[in-house]
């Protein structure tokens, strides 16, 4: 169990993290978000490699097609086995259209070895999707969720008794501030209505609450998986670092030169050297450590205190039952997902 120190924050921000070179020759990869900063990084890092097929995702089609020439551009790949894919977490709609995509494509024959969920956003006013979600709250969760279940048995598929799929989700150091609106959790009568109502918490807690329900989903995940697992789950903290995460106060001066400052005093990383311990949980490290693990800095870390509560784990599954039960509305594949492929809770 662990908190939050600044001592420790430094310490990491300060290390040096290695370049992953692993052998991905015969395995297929997707990165989402991968048009901009740690996806984008992970995704050059990745294409160096020479994957099979490198599956690479953003919102915008543009964009989407675009990826691949700054790819080639930027490790003279050329280019045949990327593979650009539309995908928008905000809409449930294209999370279900992008599944069936890859399901129907003949390059999913052999499955998918490596799913980096990287999309997320952070925005600082409510508001809503088209599905009724508070933003965030979907993008960087519920969305990752339905992304993660219906690419399940893609993953388990391009599994081997000698090496596991691997599913990874890239949380923040910012969940251990995301426990602090659950006191009260267990008299609530919804977790996901509470948390998606306007009232509940403003943008920072909500942002960080995302995160710590990312790390609370793939520790049930995990837990649910077989014995020897076919997938191996984890969160990473990709550290503090210069991205475009918060560009949506971009038209802000004083909230850019905020975050410009922040930059300086807490020792921003690039955005290669964040995305260094995605790419390591990818295709590195200790599979069985690492599973249902929160990784930072190319290393296996203790989660926050509160998940390790009777309260914490309380709310857990909790979070499980309520978000299995929404997303089986959402698409109906989900439950014969869970049926086929996980054990119970």
């Amino acid at each position: 169990m662990a908190k939050f120190s600044i001592v420790q924050y430094f310490r990491e921000q300060w290390k040096t993290l290695p370049i992953c070179s692993g052998d991905v020759g015969s395995k297929a990869v997707m990165v989402v978000g991968s048009n901009v900063g740690i996806g984008l990084e992970a995704s050059v890092h990745f294409a160096r490699m020479k994957p099979r097929l490198l599956f690479t995702t953003c919102r915008d089609e543009e964009k989407c097609e675009r990826t691949p020439e700054v790819l080639m551009e930027r490790t003279g790949d050329d280019g045949t086995g990327i593979i650009p894919m539309l995908l928008d977490l905000g809409s449930f709609d294209s999370v279900r259209a992008f599944a069936a995509t890859f399901t129907a494509e003949a390059c999913s024959d052999h499955g998918l070895d490596v799913l980096v969920a990287n999309a997320g956003t952070s925005v600082q006013e409510y508001t809503r999707t088209d599905d009724d979600w508070e933003v965030m709250f979907q993008v960087n969760y519920l969305s990752m969720v339905l992304l993660s279940i219906l690419m399940l048995p893609h993953l388990v598929k391009a599994s081997s008794s000698g090496s596991s799929s691997r599913l990874v989700v890239v949380s923040s150091f910012g969940h251990h501030f995301g426990a602090g609106k659950l006191k009260n959790a267990a008299q609530w009568k919804s977790v996901l209505a509470t948390i998606n109502d306007k009232e509940f918490c403003d943008g920072v807690d909500r942002y960080n609450m995302s995160k710590l329900l990312q790390v609370m989903f793939v520790r049930e995940l995990a837990a649910r998986l077989p014995n020897p697992t076919p997938v191996v789950a984890c969160t990473v903290q990709p550290g503090f670092r210069r991205s475009n995460l918060f560009r949506d106060l971009d038209n802000k001066w004083y909230a850019r030169t905020f975050i410009s400052l922040a930059g300086v005093l807490f020792s921003a990383r690039t955005p290669d050297q964040g995305s260094r311990t995605l790419v390591h949980a990818a295709v590195d490290g200790d599979e069985l450590a690492m599973h249902g693990r929160y990784l930072s800095s190319c290393q296996v870390t203790e989660e926050d205190d509160y998940i390790f509560t009777p309260e914490g784990k309380a709310f857990s599954e909790r979070l499980w039952a309520e978000t299995i039960d929404t997303l089986s509305k959402v698409d109906g594949r989900v439950p014969d997902i869970v049926k086929q492929y996980l054990r119970l809770g």
